[in-house]
């Protein structure tokens, strides 16, 4: 009877490990997490808010030269010229792209709603997937 019982619980232990193991993490992935529940997407990373906001590359509005903007509560210093610009006058100069702060590729961005903001409310990396959103709530 045990014998029975050895044989019948051995091939339980071999089904339940042909379902689980397809589900287990692999350990070669470098990193898998369920994106920010706001973009309802599967993505390898992702931030919420504009404090997260990836960083950006605007063109100044008076020599037309790219600035960098590490941090979007940093201030602007054109580095061809004397402009300078405070933070808050981001939205007022055209932005050229985000910069993935995973894998620093130029992302996709946009705006859901341009009668509203001003500024990008979301930007999606092609590379490796990383999306920010602006995190408004209506």
């Amino acid at each position: 009877m045990t014998d029975r019982l050895s044989v019948v619980f051995d091939r339980l232990k071999r089904v339940a490990k042909l379902v689980v193991d397809p589900l287990r993490k692999d350990p070669d992935a470098r990193r898998f997490q369920l994106s920010i529940p706001d973009a309802h997407t599967s993505t390898v990373d992702g931030d919420t808010g504009w404090g997260r906001r990836p960083p950006a590359r605007v063109r100044c509005s008076r020599c037309g030269a790219g600035i960098n903007q590490r941090n979007p509560h940093d201030d602007l210093d054109c580095p061809e010229c004397v402009a300078t610009f405070s933070y808050r006058e981001f939205s007022r100069l055209e932005l050229v792209y985000l910069r993935c702060p995973v894998c620093a590729d130029r992302m996709r961005h946009g705006r859901r709603h341009p009668n509203v903001f001003d500024v990008p409310e979301w930007a999606t990396c092609p590379g490796c997937q990383y999306h920010w959103e602006f995190g408004h709530s209506f």
